[in-house]
Formats: C-alpha cells, structure tokens, sequence
C-alpha cells in the first residue's frame, strides 16, 4: 500500500508510538483475576498466584551419579590404595550397616551414599579382584557424587508469583511431592471478526467475498495461552448488529479481540461504538504493518481492536495485544531477548514509524543470517508461516542493505 502523506501524521493527527500505547493500555487495562488451587498434572500454561517454595531438598540424600565403587578420600589422600568390598547399594536398596576403616561399597546409579564415603570411582577405573579393590592414583575428593540438595534446597523458591507453567516446571513439581499450588483462573477472551465480505470456513465462497482466517488464527493464539476463548463469529458491517454482540460480550468476557473495522472507512464502525460506549485510550500506532490497531474499554470490558487485513492482524496480535494478555493473565511480562542479526537484504522505510518484517533465520557461511519474506504485504499471510520470527526496524531507520544488523525476535519467545 503506497501513501502519499506523511504515514505518521495522517488525518491530521500525529500518530501514537508504539511503546507510549502499550504503557496506556497496560495503566488502563482492569481483569478481575481469581485464584484457585489445581494439581501440577493439570497445571501446563496456568500462571501461578503465588511464589512456589521447596519443601524438601532434591535429591532427598546424597547418591551416586555413576556404577562404581565409594569410598572415603581422606583414607585414599594418606596413602591407601586397597579397600575391602563389603557391600552393595543401589536405587531404593541402600547399605545400611557400619561402614568399618579401609572398606568400599559397590554403588549403582542413583543409590544412597553412607554418611563416611564421600568420593565415587567409576567401575571401569576400578581393579576388582577377590573382594578387593585397588584404586589408581590422580583420584580427586567427591567425584561423581551428588550431595542432599544439589539441585533444590529446602525452604527455596522454586517459581515466582507470574510463572507460567512448563512441561519440565511441572517435573520439577513433582519432584518436590508438592500436591496443589495456586494459579490464576483463565480469563475469558470473546474474539469475532469484523466484515460484510468474510465467509466461514465450509461455505460457498461468492463473488467479492475471502474466507475469514483472522478469528481462528486468533483463537488459536488464544486457546495456546491458556484463555477461555468465546467465538463470536463473522459480524456484518451493520453499527446495530455489531452493538448487540458487543453489550452481550461485555457482560460475560473479560476481554473482547475484534479484527476489522477499526479504521475510517465508510464501514469502519467499531471505533465509534467504543466511543459510545466507553472510551478509546490508544488508537492508530505508528507502526507498520497495524496503524488501525487500537485499544479501549466497551461497558466496562477491556477490548482490543486488531486490523483486518491477516498479517497485519498476526503482526500486532504478537507485538501489541501479547504484552498485554500476558499482563491480565497474571504472567510476570519479563523483557524478550531481542538478538541482532547480520541482514542479507535491502529495505526502505519512512522515518519515524517502527516496522515489523517477518524474517528467517538461516545458518550462511557459519554465522547466523537474517532472510526477509519476499513480500511485505499486510495482507501476504503466508509470510508468517515461512518466518521464524520478526525484524524490527526502530523509528529512526531509514534504509538497511545487506551487512546491517537488525533487532530478531524469535516467535517462540514471544508466544513462551
């Protein structure tokens, strides 16, 4: 899309910086959030409510990280170098008799360790026969042996207040015995798609209409974040219809996404139903692709609108209402690790607007290399799919040609 104005002064008002928006947004933005107890089995991508603490130390007794044979350093340190076997311990088996001078024990992985031997020889650096060890010299103290509470202490903190739950979080969890923790309720999120030309997946596709992939691209965002997503369909460009579903939504979500119909067109009516009805704290962004992208309150319920055109729609999704979902869920919003890269590409853009490009990633010539999508179209949402994530192109860049390094976030980190 080509304009001919001043891109960030349009209509005659100076468009907003992205980072003023998202500050808004996050002083206005109000979700009542409920907390309740839940089982770490069920607890994959809920935020919890509260700081998680050890009770107990991992592992729960010293242990051997290696088959071998323990001993006690200090009589190897003075010279000794033989040793009586006179048992064995392995996992859940420990040796449990008194562990006389000079003497060894044959240890498993994972076994308990006696409180005297202190140092673990692997077997294969043993010499073993008739019942007696003979050791080689160079052993160094406490070799292959795991102390009580080498990777968890009692009494610690495990996971902050804000911490979203991960597959190997939840093993930690488990690890500790630990029962229930607390989280945050999901929020509910009504999500609809704005337009008299969208059809619905499965029907006939007539003459000047697309098929609507926002709403399910959004939904499916949504359901991956953990939120209670109410599909509010595909509305018609009518002001009456789209106010009924707006009261409806408000009443029963904690937050409504529209796609469509956040612009100045002639069919553009949901910036003026929140002006109506509520009130519009950010609106029109000086970003590319996105400008429409806007943020308000509708009865009392947070709502964000996105644009209509789908890679806009996927851009800002990412860049604009992620923080902000992140930040009504309870999650801790922690900075994303934002990584230059070398470009291998030319682009020009209009000082004073920050752009997202959707790059690549590749491995060149044994160095990290950025790609850009051969379209940049706010429409091209094949784009996203190719991408690995985005480039970003601050306010005061003008051109980059191949050599440049340009800002890289990975998608992963963003949706993490």
């Amino acid at each position: 899309m080509t304009q001919l104005t001043k891109d960030f002064e349009a209509f005659g008002k100076k468009l907003i910086k992205l980072d003023t928006a998202i500050r808004r947004i996050k002083n206005n933005i109000k979700c009542q959030q409920q907390i309740e107890l839940i089982n770490p089995n069920k607890s994959l991508n809920r935020i919890s409510a509260d700081n998680i603490l050890s009770s107990i130390n991992v592992p729960a007794y010293s242990n051997s990280a290696v088959d071998g044979y323990a001993i006690n350093y200090k009589e190897y340190s003075n010279g000794n170098r033989k040793y009586n076997i006179i048992g064995k311990s392995s996992a859940g088996h420990p040796y449990d008799k008194i562990i006389k001078k000079y003497s060894s024990i044959r240890v498993l992985t994972g076994a308990m360790l006696p409180s005297k031997l202190d140092t673990i020889v692997m077997e294969e650096d043993c010499d073993v026969k008739n019942g007696i060890l003979t050791l080689p010299n160079k052993i160094k103290k406490s070799i292959n042996y795991r102390y009580l509470g080498e990777d968890i202490k009692k009494n610690t903190i495990i996971f902050k207040k804000g911490h979203k739950i991960r597959p190997q979080d939840i093993g930690v969890l488990c690890s500790l015995g630990i029962k229930q923790i607390k989280t945050y309720k999901p929020l509910k999120v009504a999500v609809f798609s704005s337009g008299d030309e969208l059809t619905n997946v499965g029907k006939p596709l007539q003459k000047g209409h697309i098929y609507d992939s926002n709403r399910e691209m959004i939904k499916g965002f949504l359901i991956k974040l953990g939120f209670i997503v109410t599909d509010l369909g595909i509305l018609k460009d009518k002001t009456k219809v789209i106010e009924n579903k707006f009261n409806k939504a408000s009443i029963n979500n904690d937050l409504i996404i529209t796609s469509g119909g956040m612009s100045l067109g002639d069919e553009d009516h949901i910036k003026n139903l929140i002006d109506k009805n509520g009130s519009m704290h950010a609106w029109r962004l000086a970003i590319k692709p996105g400008r429409p992208v806007g943020f308000g309150t509708y009865n009392k319920c947070s709502i964000i609108g996105l644009p209509g055109n789908p890679a806009a729609a996927f851009v800002t999704f990412l860049m604009v209402a992620m923080p902000i979902l992140k930040q009504i869920s309870g999650q801790l919003n922690n900075k994303y690790n934002v990584i230059p890269i070398t470009s291998n590409f030319h682009y020009s853009k209009k000082k004073g607007r920050k752009e997202f490009i959707r790059v690549k990633i590749i491995h060149k010539n044994n160095k990290l290399t950025m790609l850009k999508f051969s379209k940049v179209g706010a429409g091209i949402l094949t784009s996203a799919t190719w991408a690995t994530g985005i480039g970003i192109l601050d306010e005061n860049i003008e051109k980059i040609k191949p050599g440049d390094k340009v800002n890289y976030l990975s998608f992963n980190e963003i949706i993490s």
